[in-house]
């Protein structure tokens, strides 16, 4: 085993105008009160002639398309997070399969997650149903949720421990198996398995800026709205920034600490003590002896694993 230092590096509007809002007809469901039908493109809802007879350029209408599909992949997003507290969770702690400390390993707080999000979508339905079909603005009624985000950290944190242990429960837990392919096989599952259910927080967190940015795309730049826009993506970003490098932290800390239960001759007291980033790793082939500073040597032509972190690397290979 060899301990190699390694140089240090860095890792890291105007008001809207008094124009009136464009203004078109709509027909409405008369069973639900709702749009007719939910899941389709905001455009489809009128005729060609509706929408040419309107005051709504094109640019405009691209603009109410992406929030109409804000507000209805949030609204999505909500159905799958019930699915996996109402079908997925809670049986599994109600039919007592699995302990109860590895379902909270498993979920996490993911019920804090669902509570945010079911007030956004009701706060996105209270918009749609009062400025329904040409929405002023849909950035505003996200902006005061953005703070309450930070539930996202500790779900994300804790991912790759929860989907270690769904692994190891397939393996090792019939019951569970069982508990696991019977839920995928339920029709508001769609197929998917529990691990594609346990994603869904973080791709729809990574999501948002994506679409506010295609949102900005059609908004005016001196506008209110694209002042909204961007101050809401930036605070996302922010987020999932802060996220993902306590994340970076946390694994870089773990790797560390497996490393030190294994490898015996190594002051692991000082590294363990510091924050190191891990930066790579992954298998090598020492091609020449490295001698470490205790008289240690990696013999040549033997297979080993390298380790980079930040300020030092470590070079290891098993036994002869």
């Amino acid at each position: 085993m060899v301990l190699l230092p390694v140089a240090r590096t860095d890792s890291r509007h105007s008001q809207d105008s008094k124009a009136s809002r464009p203004s078109i007809d709509v027909r409405v469901d008369v069973m639900s009160g709702s749009p007719a039908k939910a899941r389709m493109l905001w455009r489809e809802g009128f005729t060609p002639h509706e929408i040419e007879n309107s005051s709504i350029n094109d640019k405009e209408v691209k603009r109410q398309e992406v929030m109409f599909e804000i507000v209805h992949t949030e609204a999505d997003y909500v159905k799958d997070l019930r699915i996996i507290v109402d079908v997925l969770m809670r049986p599994l702690r109600e039919l007592r399969i699995v302990a109860g400390e590895k379902i909270d390993l498993i979920f996490g707080n993911i019920g804090e997650i669902l509570e945010l999000h079911e007030d956004i979508n009701a706060a996105f339905m209270e918009r749609q149903r009062k400025q329904y079909p040409v929405v002023w603005d849909i950035s505003d009624v996200l902006l005061p949720f953005v703070p309450r985000f930070r539930v996202y950290a500790r779900y994300i944190c804790n991912q790759d421990n929860s989907l270690r242990l769904v692994e190891e429960l397939k393996q090792t837990s019939n019951h569970f198996m069982v508990f696991w392919k019977e839920r995928q096989r339920r029709p508001e599952c769609r197929s998917l398995p529990m691990e594609s259910f346990l994603a869904l927080p973080f791709q729809r967190l990574l999501k948002y800026p994506l679409l506010l940015r295609t949102l900005l795309g059609s908004t005016d730049g001196w506008s209110q709205q694209y002042a909204n826009g961007t101050m809401v993506a930036e605070q996302i970003d922010a987020w999932i920034n802060k996220i993902q490098d306590t994340r970076t932290k946390l694994d870089s800390f773990a790797c560390l600490d497996a490393l030190s239960r294994a490898i015996d001759n190594v002051d692991w007291a000082q590294l363990l003590a510091g924050e190191h980033r891990l930066m790579h790793s992954g298998h090598v082939r020492v091609t020449n002896p490295h001698k470490a500073e205790n008289g240690g040597a990696l013999p040549p032509d033997r297979p080993a694993t390298l380790w980079l972190f930040d300020e030092f690397a470590l070079l290891a290979s098993a036994p002869a």
